[in-house]
């Protein structure tokens, strides 16, 4: 989660730590990039069996452990901490059934609940709880479009002039802004983390931006947020970092913090039928 003010918004960090316990499929086939025909730009291959990547079997577990700091002109804050993800189970949400994926601690913010749906296009967020009016108004929407694409990039969200459900600026007023999201299925390359070498790893980047116009004065100011996960196959997330960055406000200084979790140990469930 991204704080601006006294506004929790969703961020990549939220939808990724979610998608983490959408685990790779040992039977994915995934082919690697090339070049076109002049050498130049990557030819967008398609990764084959998507919907295979992630499944989301009740019950399967994924242990991490996590490490955030926070700057502002001098380090204001740094912390070691722990996090477990767990499929606990379904719900309905909006006429749909969603899974929800349970978090201890995500991100050194405390537990939280997070609903997904995974169907044969791709992957749905219906929002967490805890949440906010802001986050209300930007949900559901596409987290991930299947099949994915190596080198390809999904808009996951574009809303314009939404009302944040804040007064930022302290003149009794709300705040609106723009947002949008992308994703990038970047790379296919080994990774090392607490819980061992995975060498059948892909990279995927994701990046929010979100554009708030002050009230009080017109001023517009930015917070971004990006982050860079690693998925193993058969494993699922195994490794994130995060970076994000929060305008200053009112008495507020700017501020970058930085999170990162890597995968200590996991135990999946297999779907009916033995396949993962």
């Amino acid at each position: 989660m991204a704080r601006i003010g006294l506004c929790y918004v969703i961020s990549p960090v939220r939808q990724s730590a979610f998608i983490a316990v959408l685990v790779v499929s040992a039977g994915c086939v995934l082919p690697s990039a090339g070049l076109d025909a002049a050498g130049n730009n990557p030819v967008l291959k398609e990764i084959q069996n998507t919907e295979e990547y992630f499944p989301d079997e009740i019950g399967s577990v994924w242990h991490y452990r996590g490490r955030t700091r926070t700057d502002t002109i001098e380090r204001v804050a740094e912390a070691t901490f722990s996090n477990e993800v767990s499929a606990i189970g379904t719900t309905n949400i909006k006429g749909e059934t969603v899974k929800i994926f349970r978090e201890t601690n995500q991100a050194n913010k405390g537990p939280t609940d997070g609903f997904f749906r995974r169907d044969k296009t791709g992957i749905t967020y219906y929002g967490s709880q805890p949440t906010t009016p802001f986050e209300q108004q930007l949900i559901p929407y596409r987290v991930l479009a299947f099949p994915l694409v190596m080198n390809g990039t999904f808009r996951q969200l574009e809303k314009r002039d939404v009302d944040m459900q804040v007064d930022l600026d302290g003149d009794g007023r709300h705040e609106r802004a723009d947002v949008v999201a992308d994703v990038r299925v970047v790379a296919h390359t080994p990774v090392t983390v607490h819980a061992g070498t995975f060498n059948d790893a892909v990279q995927i980047d994701a990046t929010m931006t979100i554009v708030i116009s002050l009230t009080k004065d017109r001023r517009v100011i930015t917070s971004r947020d990006r982050i860079t996960s690693w998925f193993a196959r058969g494993v699922g997330l195994v490794k994130y970092v995060e970076e994000i960055e929060a305008p200053p406000v009112l008495e507020t200084r700017g501020e970058v913090t930085y999170v990162s979790e890597e995968l200590e140990s996991y135990a999946l469930k297999r779907a009916v039928g033995g396949h993962l």
